[in-house]
């Protein structure tokens, strides 16, 4: 018999508190948990289990795995660490040596690396299964992991848990084999194929050296160290932090100046190809070749947006489970301090910057190619916006401009260039999007492999082209510039500019009579004379012109509105020979107004009605 509950003297509810957002006041990160549930798969496989990989509790034992000059307060509670200490070890008793002398050697616990299990299926033949992403269930495409045999061997490895059912695997790209720290495509036999409804698995050979460590990856790994000791000596700031802790840094180069050029990568984990680019795209600028660039503009580069995520080892996701280039709609600030400051940086600029260009990697195409924004066909910003393409692809047969997507999809309304341009009204705010592994050569009809070099060469080349169209962009403003300075403002009155070209006519005729007489041998009498009869006879034509232009240029002046007119009757309106409120569009040489009686008689007697003799 349970004994009675005690009553409830004070309702307490965190209701409120979790509707204001209201969070407590601590100095260290937020713990994030990570969703890992291994006991499924012991159950429901039979082969030999060979490889367990990292069992991270929480983001703050990652944190001080890998971060040596991080250490954050330590506040868990005892049921955690009995977790944590019974899944380390178990995974040290499988993973020790004495049990793998019979087997390969697998290992991902380090930077960037993604092995969650590892089966042997047969002696030669092993089933490999990639760890999801952290607080997720839908993302397996990054795989990075080391393997090491005691004796040479061709082996099978078969990893089993893609998610996606199409890959760049169908159409001749090889996973990447790393060994003493180059990078190659590599493997035979390459089959993927469709497991089950939701997963595909990616079958390969791969030859051993004996005792030789060997890396396969899905792509070319750049890990968040390798990209400190890049920019260290850049100088580089402090842009935020992450919810886990890891300091997100900024390269500024250039002034502040009217345009602003921001570049950013690896929002996304798994395309670490995006690092390469940029890493190219940063060595142009340092060159004496990006001189031009910084000298009219500011180029602001964020070269790791999602460090959380590269660290361990994720494709898509944050430490959170959130996709980053979905969130910029309305990023939060404690969840994704990042994206928020990206659109508080850019709101604090004084002009929209010229040029937005985020750097991802594509797993299904070939190439490189741009993701821009849509405009209507009759917009000329539907031009603009095409010109860094149109230039891309005249630089680089890599580059392919017909495969590139000028349009918003609905599941692409929360992405960096759909926002950004809506909301800051961003002309050039581009995807760069590169291939995973392959690019084709239409003029020599082959595929060939991407290697480290080749993405270099790509973010070179980006640098290049966007210092071209930043070139074309300060001739095009000096351009107009200087036709609005010829351009008069004040709307000149075609009667007016006629009579002055008559007048200067006249005084260069008189000057021209003038001197032929004084040349002459005449007397001063007959000069006198001569000049008179100059002065007071002009040339019959330019006579009539003027007397003609005069006397329409005080007929329109004088003209009242119709409504004030009372003193002309229905009759004097009909016998106007023109509208004073329509611009005089004939020649006023015409014949028709200076040669014809009628018009003529016509214009002398509406004249004299207003006063004119």
């Amino acid at each position: 018999m349970l004994p009675e509950s005690l009553p409830i003297l004070k309702e307490l509810s965190l209701e409120m508190d979790m509707l204001n957002g209201w969070m407590p006041n601590i100095q260290y990160p937020i713990r994030l948990k990570f969703e890992m549930n291994d006991d499924m798969l012991w159950s429901v496989q039979r082969d030999q289990l060979v490889y367990v990989g990292p069992r991270y509790v929480d983001s703050m034992e990652m944190c001080q795995k890998y971060l040596n000059n991080y250490q954050p307060t330590k506040n868990q509670t005892d049921m955690m660490e009995a977790i944590q200490k019974k899944q380390r070890q178990l995974r040290l008793f499988i993973n020790r040596p004495q049990a793998q002398k019979h087997f390969i050697q697998f290992d991902s616990d380090f930077e960037s690396g993604n092995l969650d299990f590892a089966f042997q299926v047969r002696p030669n033949e092993y089933n490999c299964y990639m760890r999801c992403d952290s607080n997720s269930r839908s993302s397996h495409s990054w795989y990075h992991f080391s393997l090491v045999s005691e004796r040479t061997q061709i082996i099978k490895l078969n990893i089993c848990n893609f998610s996606k059912h199409r890959s760049l695997y169908q159409r001749g790209m090889r996973p990447y084999i790393g060994i003493n720290g180059i990078w190659k495509q590599g493997g035979d036999n390459i089959i993927f194929d469709q497991k089950n409804q939701r997963q595909s698995r990616l079958s390969f050979d791969l030859t051993l050296v004996k005792e030789q460590k060997i890396y396969v990856a899905y792509g070319v790994p750049y890990t968040y160290s390798q990209m400190m000791q890049f920019i260290q000596p850049l100088g580089y700031s402090i842009f935020t932090r992450t919810p886990a802790g890891i300091d997100i840094p900024i390269l500024q180069f250039g002034e502040a100046k009217k345009r602003t050029i921001i570049v950013t990568a690896r929002v996304h984990p798994g395309e670490s190809n995006s690092s390469h680019l940029m890493e190219g795209f940063l060595k142009y600028l340092i060159s004496p070749d990006g001189e031009y660039l910084l000298q009219n503009s500011q180029v602001i580069a964020i070269p790791m947006l999602n460090p959380d995520g590269v660290i361990a080892g994720n494709f898509r996701t944050c430490l959170q489970g959130m996709d980053l280039n979905r969130q910029f709609s309305n990023p939060d600030q404690n969840t994704t301090p990042q994206i928020y400051q990206i659109k508080r940086m850019i709101e604090k600029l004084k002009n929209p910057p010229f040029v937005y260009i985020d750097m991802h990697g594509h797993s299904l195409k070939k190439n490189l190619f741009i993701y821009g924004p849509e405009y209507p066909i009759f917009s000329l910003n539907y031009l603009k916006c095409r010109v860094l393409a149109k230039l891309m692809s005249e630089a680089t047969e890599v580059f392919r401009y017909w495969s590139g997507i000028w349009r918003v999809q609905p599941n692409k309304r929360n992405t960096a260039r759909a926002i950004l341009n809506q909301e800051f009204k961003i002309v050039n705010c581009f995807t760069i999007e590169c291939s995973n592994g392959l690019y084709y050569l239409g003029s020599q009809q082959i595929t060939k492999e991407f290697g480290i070099l080749d993405f270099q060469q790509l973010g070179q080349e980006l640098g290049k082209q966007v210092q071209n169209l930043l070139e074309k962009e300060i001739k095009y403003i000096e351009y107009q510039k200087d036709r609005l300075k010829n351009r008069k403002k004040k709307r000149i009155n075609p009667y007016t500019s006629l009579l002055q070209q008559i007048q200067k006519d006249e005084e260069e005729h008189q000057i021209q009579d003038e001197d032929e007489l004084l040349q002459s041998e005449s007397s001063e009498e007959e000069v006198k004379k001569k000049k008179i009869f100059v002065r007071k006879f002009p040339q019959p034509r330019q006579s009539q012109l003027r007397q003609e232009i005069e006397c329409r240029k005080s007929f329109v002046s004088d003209r009242k509105p119709r409504s004030q007119d009372k003193s002309l009757d229905k009759s004097q309106i009909s016998q106007r020979p023109f509208s004073p409120y329509t611009p005089f569009k004939r020649s006023v040489s015409s014949s028709r107004y200076v040669n014809c009686p009628t018009k003529q008689q016509q214009l002398k007697q509406r004249l004299s009605n207003y006063g004119f003799n």
